[in-house]
């Protein structure tokens, strides 16, 4: 059900995607291949792209679904306990015995970069019908997020789900598949990183040297879709028109990256649903939002409250 406090008439956020438990360990570099360190202690909390997503239109005052996986285990119940606490519908969220909860293995070194291995468990068993009653009743104005960290068929599924019903259909291309299949011809918005832009640049055979600029243009061209580029400290990128426009970063002391992706769709996908014309200062809100959470550790609980973006600003903007 929809929490009791929004009404199910404003636009809403529905994210099909990946629940994970995060298992982190800090470490003063990343391992080079063949490499062994001494990390911290394995610090164990919610995750994964489509449970950061979610949390993070909540906390932007969106009213959000989530549609996914958990097992039976104690994984499993780090994830339930973290939700319970949000303003996130959980009547789709459902367990299952035949897998164990999705697990991601992070290290974070002493700049606040982060290396993941994520190993899908339960997230693979996800079907069309409970996609299918998850997205029961999605419309124009809502937002549907998209990770690929789900089989690409229900992907596609719950993309062409939501697209027919009119909904705006946002995807994370992370990772980055090795095909790109139909999903580009079904998304209205691309959100990707740097390194997600190239190797999508490639997979489209996209013409031309490798260059952030030329990319965002090229793959914007080939895919159709309005793409936005994630820049870390240096912002976001948006291929508007024919010219790629850059939102800056504040300046912040970085201390954990992990969620600061997912804490920029879940923003942006919750501005956007408040104002679909102002594409602009839903990227702008995105960016001050990520920039708050990569100066915490951890995923989700690392993600700020809408009243944490409001005092930024204030402070930025006296």
């Amino acid at each position: 059900m929809w929490p009791q406090h929004i009404s199910t008439r404003k636009r809403r956020v529905f994210v099909v995607g990946s629940l994970n438990a995060d298992h982190r360990v800090r470490v003063a570099g990343i391992p080079k291949p063949g490499e062994t360190i001494v990390g911290s202690g394995v610090r164990v909390a919610a995750g994964g792209k489509g449970a950061n997503q979610a949390v993070a239109a909540a906390r932007a005052g969106a009213p959000t679904r989530i549609v996914g996986l958990l097992g039976e285990d104690a994984d499993g119940e780090v994830i339930r306990r973290a939700l319970a606490v949000e303003f996130v519908d959980t009547s789709h969220l459902h367990i299952v015995t035949s897998a164990p909860t999705g697990r991601a293995m992070i290290t974070v070194d002493d700049t606040g970069e982060n290396t993941i291995v994520v190993s899908p468990g339960a997230n693979s068993e996800l079907t069309p019908d409970a996609v299918a009653a998850g997205l029961d009743g999605i419309g124009p104005g809502d937002h549907l997020l998209l990770q690929l960290e789900t089989p690409m068929s229900l992907v596609l599924y719950a993309a062409r789900t939501a697209h027919d019903a009119g909904a705006t259909v946002v995807v994370n291309a992370a990772p980055v598949p090795d095909t790109v299949h139909d999903l580009f011809t079904l998304t209205d918005l691309l959100v990707i990183n740097e390194h997600e832009l190239a190797r999508i640049a490639e997979l489209l055979e996209c013409d031309g040297i490798r260059d952030l600029e030329h990319d965002i243009s090229e793959v914007a061209r080939a895919s159709g879709a309005t793409v936005i580029c994630t820049a870390g400290n240096a912002g976001a990128y948006v291929w508007i028109g024919d010219h790629a426009a850059h939102f800056e970063a504040p300046v912040v002391s970085a201390v954990d990256t992990t969620a600061a992706g997912d804490t920029f769709i879940g923003y942006l996908a919750a501005a956007l649903a408040a104002d679909p014309d102002n594409l602009s200062g839903a990227v702008e809100h995105a960016v001050r939002a990520a920039s708050i959470t990569v100066t915490r550790p951890g995923a989700i609980d690392s993600v700020p409250l809408l009243s944490e973006i409001s005092a930024a600003a204030l402070r930025n903007h006296p």
